[in-house]
């Protein structure tokens, strides 16, 4: 089983899904879209996030991490962008990819989703003859939350015996742990996913694409 992980910024990931990440035994790789360069009033912020990023996925074990290098407060996307995004997807040929829900209400990750649902269709066929690789198609998507619950998720992941391993990721991330608090945020929302499978922790997905 390999994943594909793609974020807006770089600790959405290991917001949205980093707990379920830990648990997976096979290769793992991930695409940030920006450098996060408007997460705080800091001078250079884009090295000092992409480097909190790169170490972040050291840290969770990911065989590699991209990043689009898109600005941060994206509305939109490009077709380059598309094409880039449907390169990485058929250079790593994912089964299952990860990406922002559809009810995420911050502006930057609604874009990120749309630009990774398009390309994840559009790498599937003999679309876009600019883009290089091989056509593949994903087995299976799933939709992570970042601070907006998904009100009826399909999938809810324990994420007990992995739940310590993600704060320590999000702890790597210091130039927002340390303005915003983060680490309560991310452990409430985790007891409250728990609560619903009777389990300390959890994380929980929409289900946009899954194997039959």
């Amino acid at each position: 089983m390999r994943i594909l992980a793609i974020g807006a910024h770089p600790d959405d990931i290991e917001l949205g899904c980093g707990g379920t990440l830990l648990k997976h035994h096979g290769e793992t790789h991930l695409v940030t879209v920006t450098r996060g360069e408007e997460g705080g009033r800091v001078l250079g912020l884009d090295k000092v996030r992409e480097n909190e990023g790169r170490k972040s996925a050291r840290a969770l074990g990911a065989a590699s991490i991209e990043f689009l290098g898109l600005p941060d407060g994206l509305t939109s996307y490009s077709k380059e962008d598309r094409v880039r995004l449907i390169e990485v997807i058929r250079k790593v040929r994912p089964d299952r990819v990860f990406i922002h829900s559809s009810a995420d209400r911050n502006a930057d990750h609604r874009v990120v989703h749309d630009l990774s649902l398009s390309a994840v269709r559009s790498a599937e066929g003999p679309w876009y003859p600019e883009a290089e690789g091989e056509p593949h198609s994903v087995s299976e998507i799933y939709g992570f939350e970042v601070w907006n619950p998904i009100n009826e998720p399909g999938l809810i992941v324990d994420i007990s015996d992995s739940f310590l391993a993600k704060l320590d990721l999000l702890r790597i991330h210091e130039s927002q742990v340390s303005e915003y608090p983060y680490l309560e945020g991310a452990e409430g929302l985790a007891q409250y996913r728990g609560a619903l499978i009777s389990k300390r922790y959890a994380e929980a997905f929409e289900v946009i694409r899954a194997r039959i």
